[in-house]
């Protein structure tokens, strides 16, 4: 087991790798669990030396690039949750093993596993779920205003450390919106961000436009609905929105409708070009418009 902590003593690695053990995963992903532990997460792998799933990162050089990246972003102030270090089996095909990284404080923006009963991908899985049951509703509901009432300050903020981060060339996955925590005191907070964009490491694709994709990753508080090209999948199908009545659904549109004024304010105070937003507005369609 190769052991490299960047920014956390061993000694205090140790006993966070040992205790999970007789841990539950708090969470599991395609490719792995996470173990919340204090102020820590840790995060059981098996696809470290790999970027963005396809490029091939055996010595984890670029993991190590993004892991210096992070901490520089985390110093000036970007919510961009730092990586403390890793270990894993170098012998292993992909690299099972574990990282650990500064816990993000709060709450997910939303919790994917229930939101996904609603998304247009899930639709054919949902003929063979249960209905949905009034706690789920309730949660989309309920976190829908909550995120609603976010203060402005917090979505300019946001919107600022989503261009800080496109701008060290780090990948951020907006499909998930599990990927995105916020807190009271401390505003949005950015996890799973472990490799650069796809042109970092691929010379024959078009170096990313940092504005183009802050004007539609900026949007991602917001419900969609279908028809939106980007966001396509997690739009709210209309099938599985019949679960509400027609005043729980008006009041849903209502919300979202706030949070996509919001998001819209910061990026116009943001210093992305305006044709970049002008142009995110014609890829997206939100729920409630």
């Amino acid at each position: 087991m190769i052991q490299r902590y960047r920014f956390l003593d061993e000694k205090d690695a140790l006993p966070l790798l040992e205790r999970i053990g007789d841990m539950t995963p708090e969470k599991h992903g395609v490719d792995g669990q996470v173990y919340l532990i204090g102020e820590y997460a840790v995060v059981h792998t098996n696809r470290l030396k790999l970027r963005n799933v396809v490029f091939r990162d055996d010595g984890l050089v670029f993991f190590d690039d993004v892991i210096d990246r992070l901490a520089r972003l985390y110093g000036e102030g970007v919510q961009a949750m730092p990586i403390l270090g890793y270990c894993y089996d170098p012998g292993s095909a992909d690299g099972e093993g574990y990282i650990i990284q500064r816990r993000a404080k709060g709450e997910e923006l939303y919790d994917d596993a229930l939101l996904c009963r609603f998304e247009e991908w899930t639709q054919d899985e949902e003929e063979n779920q249960p209905p949905i049951g009034a706690a789920v509703k309730d949660y989309l509901l309920e976190r829908t205003r909550f995120v609603s009432d976010i203060p402005q300050a917090h979505f300019d903020r946001f919107v600022h450390d989503i261009r800080a981060i496109l701008g060290r060339e780090i990948l951020i996955d907006f499909q998930g919106k599990s990927n995105f925590f916020y807190h009271e005191a401390e505003g949005f907070q950015f996890i799973d961000l472990n490799a650069h964009v796809d042109s970092f490491y691929d010379a024959q694709i078009e170096r990313a436009d940092v504005d183009a994709w802050t004007a539609v990753g900026s949007f991602v508080p917001c419900h969609f609905a279908p028809g939106t090209e980007a966001f396509a999948p997690t739009a709210l199908a209309d099938r599985a929105m019949q679960a509400f009545d027609e005043a729980q659904r008006e009041r849903l549109a209502q919300d979202n409708l706030r949070i996509f004024e919001k998001c819209l304010t910061a990026l116009h105070r943001s210093g992305v070009a305006e044709g970049s937003i002008e142009t995110a507005l014609g890829r997206i369609k939100i729920y409630g418009q």
